[in-house]
């Protein structure tokens, strides 16, 4: 969790040392181990040091060697295959950095499909004249940018960019409507801020003073399948592919490892995988467990399997009691680091694990974070039976996932079907339109403020829940769906300011490709979703973790806290400053508070929870 920073000037201008300076000191807060710049004629690029590998203690970026100059925030985890390949020492004295300029002067463009791990990283190639950048396959790494023909500018946070004069500070209407749509998971590259852009995740750029070239390098190929013979086989080659990737991500120079333990099956295996690997390799490294707990919330509370995971290891805990903490807790703190609006109700809540995780004297946290989407829980496997005409396969498969859920068949079989009714009357839109109930967020947005931006329909992102009945396909989606940047970049400025660097096993490319490729039987079995996971977690998981098949819902605490929020809602509602009433109706927010604590819409809470922060970011940074 570095940061990165450049100026090209396309048009030969040269660089201010001084403003280089000023642009990298912006994200000082993330280089407690060391900043730097380098500057040369029209190119200028700057780093910030955080030591989160071993290897990065003999690092200093920006690195030059010959004509190549580079400064990165990157981990790589496949040095000893590149080793081999690019004829370097694979010791603790190379960084990380060297290997990703080493890759570029031999494979040029496509290096970066030769990288494991998470990057970002630009490079200025002097003899070609070429500014070359990309970013990790999922966008782990946050990269921001500003182009246009006279300049390329870039930082790992926005704030760095506005230091260069003529990068426009603006907020960005369009990106407003489509969060207050609940839809803006499908948005990439669009900031809050007007012609500053996300680089788009498994991605890298070529920038000359003429041209630039934007091209994908990484794509999870659909047509993926991996065939063997046995479920043995399946279980061994999961087991080896995931201990590596959490392997990998206990990199560090510290003795301690912190890891985020909900007590639920994902954060739960990368924990019990961490703590067997440090057993069995003698490392000297010890593990803090973060969890929330609650006492008022006995729904949302997780002590029950955190402790099995705790009593089956010698992990230390720590628990935050989250019974009072509101979205809205430490807002003002959270509002001086977080440059955009976000949709989650948990800030609050990582924002008093991140202190916690801080006093410890932890950098370095492993989630769980991903599990869902990548092992897959496979929802529309008896859909996509019954659309096939595997009826015997089909009544099979209810009875099964009955008996493993505890619930009764016959709901589970009428749920199906209504979920196959909707998809395909979803499919024929027009008919959609018509038969859908209106849904309440659409009457809270002011159509003046949609019809000036040329949006002619509110997108309800429930109306994307089912993209297909057949289970590679969904699986597909849900592992190459936008959000996964979007959550990235929250988790990394949340943890920026408390330099703590979040790690996610279940988002190795290795382990995606592979849980992808392996057949729907090997997702799903005897009732069981998600089976790869559980079958190779025997032994190593408790047992009574293994096996659960329901989560408790934190977010209701969350919700209750947030919904007790009058002081604030009243302050928006008034809006004294008219920062947001030309885009929503604050008078009907009241409504949607009162509804939500009828009903439990999300939808609902979440659109007034997106109206609330919006109002307080725009009040902050004052565009």
């Amino acid at each position: 969790m570095s940061a990165i920073t450049g100026i090209f000037y396309r048009k030969g201008k040269k660089v201010d040392p001084q403003l280089m300076e000023r642009m990298n000191d912006k994200l000082s807060h993330r280089g407690v181990d060391g900043s730097h710049i380098w500057v040369e004629d029209n190119v200028g690029l700057g780093h910030q040091m955080l030591h989160t590998t071993p290897e990065s203690l003999h690092e200093e970026l920006p690195f030059i060697e010959d004509d190549l100059v580079i400064t990165a925030d990157a981990r790589i985890d496949n040095r000893e295959e590149l080793a081999d390949e690019l004829g370097i020492d694979e010791v603790e004295t190379v960084s990380d950095s060297y290997f990703i300029l080493k890759a570029y002067d031999m494979w040029g463009e496509d290096c970066p499909d030769k990288l494991l791990g998470d990057f970002a990283f630009a490079i200025w190639d002097k003899k070609k004249e070429i500014l070359f950048c990309a970013r990790d396959h999922m966008g782990v790494k946050p990269f921001y940018y500003y182009v246009d023909e006279e300049m390329f500018v870039f930082g790992t946070e926005i704030k760095a960019l506005f230091e260069v004069e003529g990068v426009p500070r603006e907020k960005d209407e369009k990106r407003i409507a489509l969060a207050l749509m609940v839809d803006d998971f499908q948005e990439r590259e669009r900031t809050f801020y007007k012609e500053i852009k996300s680089f788009k995740a498994a991605h890298y750029m070529a920038m000359t003073k003429d041209s630039s070239k934007f091209k994908r390098y990484w794509k999870l190929n659909p047509d993926l399948e991996i065939r063997m013979d046995s479920d043995e086989e399946y279980m061994q080659e999961f087991l080896k592919i995931f201990t590596e990737a959490v392997k990998c991500r206990l990199r560090s120079p510290d003795r301690k490892i912190g890891v985020m333990l909900s007590g639920g099956l994902d954060s739960s295996s990368v924990t019990c995988t961490a703590q067997k690997i440090i057993e069995d390799n003698d490392l000297e490294k010890e593990i803090h467990s973060f969890s929330f707990i609650f006492d008022d919330f006995p729904e949302s509370d997780e002590r029950f399997y955190i402790k099995q995971v705790i009593d089956k290891t010698s992990i230390k805990p720590n628990f935050i009691l989250s019974d009072k903490i509101s979205p809205l807790h430490k807002i003002n703190q959270i509002l001086n680091y977080q440059e955009q609006p976000i949709s989650t109700f948990q800030i609050g809540l990582v924002h008093e694990l991140n202190t916690v995780t801080q006093i410890k004297g932890i950098n370095i946290i492993l989630s769980g974070e991903g599990g869902d989407q990548v092992v897959s829980h496979v929802n529309n496997y008896i859909e996509e039976l019954l659309i096939n005409f595997k009826w015997r396969k089909a009544y099979q498969a209810i009875n099964e996932i009955a008996k493993v859920r505890k619930v009764h068949k016959c709901p589970l079989f009428i749920i199906t079907i209504f979920h196959i009714i909707k998809f395909y009357v979803m499919k024929w839109s027009r008919l959609y339109d018509v038969l859908k109930k209106p849904v309440p967020v659409q009457k809270l947005i002011k159509k003046d403020f949609l019809d000036k931006l040329g949006i002619k329909k509110v997108v309800h992102f429930k109306s994307r829940r089912f993209k297909c009945l057949d289970c590679k396909c969904s699986h597909y989606y849900q592992i190459q769906k936008i959000a996964h940047q979007n959550s990235f970049e929250i988790i990394d400025q949340n943890n920026s300011i408390f330099h703590i660097e979040a790690r996610h096993p279940f988002y190795d490319k290795r382990v995606i490709e592979y849980c992808y490729a392996i057949p729907t039987t090997m997702k799903i079995k005897s009732g069981c979703s998600r089976y790869i996971l559980r079958v190779s977690m025997r032994n190593i998981l408790p047992e009574k973790v293994r096996c659960r098949v329901t989560k408790a819902n934190i977010g209701l605490a969350s919700v209750k806290n947030f919904l007790a929020e009058k002081k604030i809602l009243d302050e928006v509602q008034k809006d004294p400053k008219n920062i947001i009433e030309d885009y929503a109706y604050l008078e009907k927010l009241e409504d949607v508070f009162s509804y939500s604590r009828k009903k439990y819409v999300s939808i609902l809470e979440i659109f007034a929870w997106k109206v609330i922060f919006i109002y307080l970011w725009l009040d902050k940074v004052e565009l």
